[in-house]
């Protein structure tokens, strides 16, 4: 293939493209003239001559033209078809190739569809849009004997073994063909390989050139610039489409993501936000997450405002009743003051009949202390009697006869005795059973007065048995014998009644410590009836305190019924889930 390439000259060509910051440097007729100039280019395809109509140094200036319009035209938004359209009537005025054809990969990616023609009839472009083109065998053509830079020129020699089917229509015969230049049946295309993702967008198959020559260096090198603004403008078409699909897809997943707010704005929070788009899935899963927790707060909200309202309910019913049993308390308490109010008086006129009777038994103590003074002279004068019987022992025996009775006289007395005794331990025993009451203590003292009078009446016999003695004595003054034995057991009876007495008197001291301890505490209680009284004031100011509390805390009840209602009938505007979501 190198022998048939013809030499070339090389024309070196340095392009500078200027930043904006430097359109100052230049003319303001020249920025104005440049700016209108690419504004014109890139909307609309100017007229291009031929090459064969232009000079060897005109050629240069007007590629470089034609790609500049290129490139401004791949900053518009325009739809892929134009974009083809305009690049392949820039590939034909500026390469020299009469005929092209661009073919793009399909989606299944196994076949190259024609997409872009120039050169061809209407007929023979639907023949080529109908008949895809293997990329399997493409690929095997691309061989590096074949390749020229980045593009790929097949001489007819090889075409028929490689080639199972053809790109493009054969435009010429073999009359046409002169030995050394373009066969009909040689091959020439350029791969367009995408400048983002680097990888093969298509072909761009090439024939029928102007000069009837095959390709050289130089053109090769100029096919493959417009080459690479082809698979730039087709790239960002791709990207175009792939941005506007993005676009339709996401303006459609906000309308369905505005219509479900928009149930939601009605107050219906059992909708889920659907995602119609993958970019918008993250604000779905936040607002269905954050509708979860809302709604679950609702539902506890729901719930709570329930329990309020049942527990307000039943704090407005027991407030109610508190109140009305605080009002009876209150009069309760005015009754238990005027009952304390009484008792302390009873307590007053207690505490001065136990001092009474303190005094009444410092008096039997008295009474008791000169009986036994008494009874210690008896002692004495029994002792005297004793030596005078013994002096005159048979005297006294008629004297002991009647000693005898006397004995049982004294018997009798010593059983009163007892009584006296066992009745003052009854009023001791009862006036400490009577606490407050002293009543019971006056029928014990007025019943060891009646003992004192048995008493007396009993003395009273024994002084007329004393006589009778005397008489007997007088009678039986011989029998001093049995006179000194009455006299020794008149002595013993006397020491006996002393002892009766001494008994009779610590009998009497203990009630009269038991009357002090009763007039004592009873004296207490007295002093603590003041402070009993003063509780019980404070007791039912603190009752009043409470009762107006009540009354308020019933009013509060009843504003908090009147929230809870409130409440309730806001939330019942709010339609909440507690079963599987639904979605719009």
């Amino acid at each position: 293939m190198s022998e048939r390439r013809p030499q070339t000259k090389y024309i070196p060509l340095r392009l500078r493209f200027r930043p904006a910051s430097e359109y100052s440097q230049l003319g303001r007729e020249q920025v104005e003239q440049f700016m209108a100039t690419s504004e014109n280019l890139q909307f609309k395809q100017p007229y291009l001559p031929s090459l064969t109509q232009l000079s060897q140094a005109e050629r240069p200036a007007q590629q470089i033209k034609e790609l500049l319009r290129l490139g401004n035209l791949l900053r518009a938004d325009l739809s892929p078809d134009h974009v083809l359209a305009q690049i392949v009537d820039s590939i034909v005025a500026c390469t020299g190739f009469r005929m092209l054809v661009i073919r793009l990969i399909d989606e299944g990616g196994s076949s190259l569809s024609a997409v872009a023609f120039a050169g061809f009839l209407a007929e023979q472009q639907e023949i080529l849009r109908r008949k895809p083109y293997p990329l399997q065998e493409l690929r095997k053509a691309m061989r590096p004997e074949f390749r020229i830079s980045q593009s790929y020129f097949i001489p007819h020699e090889y075409t028929a073994n490689i080639f199972a089917s053809r790109g493009f229509l054969v435009s010429k015969t073999l009359e046409d063909y002169e030995p050394g230049g373009w066969h009909p049946e040689d091959a020439f295309f350029v791969p367009l390989y995408s400048p983002r993702e680097q990888k093969l967008l298509g072909i761009l198959f090439l024939d029928d050139p102007e000069d009837s020559q095959v390709p050289t260096i130089e053109s090769v090198e100029i096919v493959e610039l417009f080459a690479n603004q082809a698979a730039l403008a087709i790239d960002n078409a791709y990207l175009f489409q792939e941005r506007e699909a993005e676009r339709l897809a996401l303006e459609q997943g906000i309308a369905a993501l505005r219509e479900d707010l928009e149930h939601l704005q009605s107050g219906d929070l059992r909708v889920r936000v659907r995602s119609m788009h993958e970019k918008l899935e993250p604000v779905a899963d936040a607002i269905n997450t954050t509708l979860e927790k809302i709604s679950a707060i609702l539902l506890g909200m729901q719930a709570v405002s329930q329990a309020v309202d049942e527990h307000s309910h039943n704090v407005q019913r027991n407030s109610q009743i508190l109140v009305r049993e605080t009002t009876q308390q209150e009069q309760q308490v005015h009754q238990i003051s005027h009952v304390i109010t009484e008792i302390a008086k009873m307590m007053q006129s207690i505490f001065e009949r136990t001092t009474s009777l303190s005094e009444m038994a410092a008096d039997t103590k008295a009474v008791v202390n000169d009986a036994q003074q008494k009874v210690d002279r008896a002692v004495t004068g029994m002792g005297d009697v004793r030596e005078a019987t013994m002096q005159s022992a048979r005297t006294m025996k008629t004297l002991s006869e009647s000693g005898q009775e006397i004995n049982e006289t004294i018997t009798a007395l010593t059983d009163l005795t007892m009584r006296m005794h066992l009745l003052a331990l009854n009023a001791a025993i009862e006036a400490t059973r009577a606490g407050e009451h002293g009543r019971g203590f006056a029928v014990v003292a007025q019943e060891i007065r009646t003992l004192a009078v048995h008493s007396a009446e009993a003395a009273r016999k024994v002084g007329a048995y004393i006589r009778i003695i005397q008489h007997e004595t007088n009678n039986a003054s011989q029998s001093v014998e049995q006179n000194t034995q009455q006299v020794v057991l008149q002595t013993e009876l006397v020491n006996q009644t002393g002892v009766s007495l001494e008994a009779i008197d610590e009998e009497t001291e203990r009630l009269m410590r038991l009357i002090q301890e009763v007039c004592t505490v009873v004296e207490s209680q007295s002093q603590s009836s003041p402070l009993i009284k003063g509780a019980t004031n404070e007791i039912l100011r603190m009752m009043s305190a409470v009762g107006q509390n009540m009354r308020e805390m019933q009013q509060s009840a009843s504003h908090l019924v009147g929230l809870t209602n409130s409440l309730r009938s806001s939330m019942s505007e709010i339609r909440l889930q507690d079963r599987p979501v639904k979605s719009y």
